[in-house]
């Protein structure tokens, strides 16, 4: 969306995966959960793994789930890290927090004035986690579609870790890009 304000020529098609507007204050729980297990050093991958699935932050875990955070550790001294730098991570959030508190006059509403290129918003219908909320709740959703004519939002049923690997998403985006 900075993008779409800054240089609008260079945005020919938006799409913005569940997050467009402000979260569920109660969110941000299994969010930080999350966050929190980047620097560790597990003793083994099977550690690490079995703590990501304790938070349960992806529902129906398989194999495939396996396959990602083990492509995304590395070996450290001691055993193995996620390789995604923590530090990077806290720097996005500490922007989020400063553009999406929530309330109607929140920066991110701002941006939404600069979107005049089609847009696709992808939201989750399921909760980040069962009573935490939503990272875009339906209001919000709503309250985008209504502010930015070019907007369409297509609810999946996923929640926000699980909605980019699932199929209706795919389905979603490649439509969305192969229109004219």
């Amino acid at each position: 969306m900075t993008c779409a304000q800054l240089e609008p020529s260079r945005v020919e098609r938006l799409v913005l995966v569940d997050l467009a507007g402000s979260p569920d204050e109660r969110a941000g729980v299994p969010v930080v959960a999350s966050v929190s297990r980047l620097g560790t050093v597990y003793p083994s991958a099977q550690a690490a793994i079995a703590l990501i699935k304790q938070i349960g932050i992806v529902p129906g875990w398989d194999q495939y789930w396996d396959r990602y955070f083990l492509y995304e550790l590395r070996d450290v001294d001691g055993g193995v890290a996620a390789s995604t730098d923590r530090g990077a991570v806290l720097e996005d959030l500490g922007y989020g927090n400063a553009m999406y508190w929530p309330g109607p006059d929140a920066p991110i509403h701002v941006l939404w004035d600069a979107i005049t290129m089609p847009a696709l918003v992808l939201r989750a219908g399921q909760e980040i986690m069962p009573g935490f909320g939503f990272i875009l709740p339906a209001a919000e959703a709503q309250r985008f579609a209504a502010a930015v004519p070019s907007a369409r939002v297509v609810e999946i049923d996923a929640n926000h870790y699980t909605i980019t690997t699932h199929d209706d998403s795919i389905a979603a985006i490649g439509a969305f890009l192969r229109t004219s």
